[in-house]
């Protein structure tokens, strides 16, 4: 049990798992900050612009400038895609949330049977973590969520 070096590599796993999420949630925080940041100046610019346009033909350059700067903001979100980066970022932290609690899980089992984590668990782990990394986090998650088998379940 001392020298359970398979054990050892399952807890860094989910150390790393661990650490993923939590830099999955700053992911998602900061693109949520900005598409925010992008979206809301984008929106208010395009209605000054149109009143500004509108309340004299003095006021046509000035609301010009906003409409151009509105523009501008607004094809930064069609480029960067933020919602879409927030989503993968959120559906990356479940899945890596996924893998941490199987990793803890495994590590448990093998601890209350007094025996070491068979390879064939941390095969299945990094298994996961490799569909995490592919993109396929989503899947991932469906997967554990609607009953597969887990890695104890995998072992046997």
């Amino acid at each position: 049990m001392a020298d359970d070096v398979v054990g050892h590599q399952v807890a860094d796993l989910q150390a790393e798992c661990a650490e993923q999420a939590r830099k999955n949630r700053s992911r998602r925080r900061f693109w949520r900050f900005a598409h925010a940041a992008l979206g809301l100046p984008a929106a208010v610019l395009a209605g000054i612009s149109g009143a500004t346009g509108l309340s004299s033909a003095d006021a046509r350059i000035p609301a010009a400038v906003l409409a151009l700067v509105s523009a501008g903001l607004s094809a930064a979100i069609t480029f960067l895609k933020p919602e879409m980066h927030q989503q993968a970022a959120h559906a990356r932290r479940r899945a890596y949330l996924a893998l941490e609690v199987e990793a803890r899980f495994a590590l448990t089992q093998a601890a209350s049977r007094g025996e070491a984590v068979p390879l064939g668990v941390y095969r299945n782990l990094l298994e996961r973590r490799r569909m995490i990394i592919a993109g396929q986090a989503d899947e991932l998650v469906q997967r554990i969520a609607v009953g597969g088998p887990t890695v104890t379940e995998a072992e046997g």
